[in-house]
């Protein structure tokens, strides 16, 4: 017997106009879901306030800014070396004695009964190659046995950034509308795409002016200039370059051919060139920031570091007299220490070791020694 369908009426379909305001409303929720979430979440993540920076500065009599003491006369037998450079040479946020040139005159003054080696660091912030012509010059005057010259990889730019120019290079304007300290959820987007920007225009920032003929050219003129002062108060130079502390030194690093090209640069105008990348390759930057995350410049670590590979160099290059040279070596990772016969010839073998880049890679664990 055949049973009569009764008829099923369909849903009405919703209009487009009603979808629409189911859709909006639903990203509205999604929004204030978001808003809420982030406020919670950014309240209760934020980092209480500290820092481990000096919190005063203490120098030697003589010193009249944050630099290195004038020297006094220079006593013979004493070999002295001038470090001229910029903000990664002078070490801002650091004690002097923690930068690398006074690192570097601790380790030439371990030795008992040797003549006395001197460092002094003459590094000026904001100073580039070409500004540094000048300073030199006058570093030349305090008769220096050697001059270490400190390349950054904005040296080759034609003025220093004001801190009007910076903040529109680097920190736009519209980042700091009220809209996104009132709207936390679209501030963190802004910022996000703000951060992406910055990374981009920052090597682009950091490598133009080393390929750009122009800006290049004068980087060589000052160089030149540099190495003609140098000559003629028979005074021997070596340059030394840093990478810079936003990226890990690896095979993605973003400013390899900028090295390459401040090291032709240096080597056809008969300067030798210590190139800072390998001791620093793989070192998470947050080792190396004076303040990570904010302040890029090297810390107390990297200016160790730094020392340790110099040192390395100028023994390497016959620089220092080898009464100088550390008489007791103990290589970190073995345990291995030089023998209290020739010890000179002993410190020339780790140092070709570390010039040959035969040395160990830097991992956790080192020998406790004796």
């Amino acid at each position: 017997m055949a049973v009569a369908m009764e008829s099923v009426e369909k849903p009405h379909p919703l209009s487009w106009k009603a979808r629409l305001v189911l859709a909006l409303f639903g990203l509205l929720v999604s929004a204030l879901v978001a808003e809420v979430a982030l406020r919670i979440v950014g309240t209760s993540l934020k980092p209480k306030t500290w820092t481990d920076r000096p919190y005063a500065y203490f120098l030697p009599a003589g010193a009249h800014t944050l630099q290195d003491a004038d020297p006094s006369p220079k006593v013979e037998g004493t070999y002295r070396i001038v470090v001229v450079g910029d903000s990664f040479t002078f070490g801002p946020n650091m004690q002097l004695v923690d930068t690398f040139p006074k690192k570097l005159e601790q380790m030439l003054n371990l030795n008992k009964n040797a003549p006395r080696v001197e460092v002094l660091n003459r590094g000026v912030c904001g100073a580039s190659t070409v500004t540094e012509v000048e300073n030199v010059r006058a570093a030349l005057q305090e008769q220096p046995d050697l001059l270490i010259l400190e390349i950054t990889l904005n040296d080759a730019e034609p003025h220093v950034l004001s801190k009007q120019e910076r903040e529109e290079l680097f920190e736009p304007r519209w980042l700091k509308w009220k809209i996104f300290t009132i709207w936390k959820s679209l501030g963190f987007i802004a910022a996000r795409f703000h951060n992406a920007q910055t990374v981009r225009r920052y090597i682009d920032y950091h490598s133009k002016f080393f390929k750009d003929p122009k800006t290049r050219e004068q980087f060589e003129i000052a160089i030149r200039r540099i190495v003609t002062q140098a000559k003629e108060a028979h005074v021997p130079v070596i340059a030394m370059v840093f990478p810079l502390f936003d990226f890990p030194v690896n095979a993605k690093y973003p400013f390899a051919e900028t090295h390459e090209i401040i090291a032709s640069a240096l080597t056809s105008n008969g300067v030798g060139v210590v190139d800072l990348r390998k001791p620093f390759a793989d070192v998470p930057p947050e080792r190396l920031q004076v303040i990570p995350g904010v302040d890029n410049h090297p810390n107390e670590i990297a200016h160790r570091i730094a020392a340790e590979r110099v040192l390395a160099a100028i023994a390497e290059r016959g620089f220092i007299p080898p009464t100088a040279l550390p008489q007791r070596v103990f290589r970190a990772r073995t345990g291995m220490k030089s023998p209290s016969q020739n010890p000179a010839q002993t410190f020339q073998k780790f140092a070709n070791i570390v010039i040959s880049g035969t040395e160990e890679p830097r991992t956790e664990g080192a020998a406790s020694g004796e």
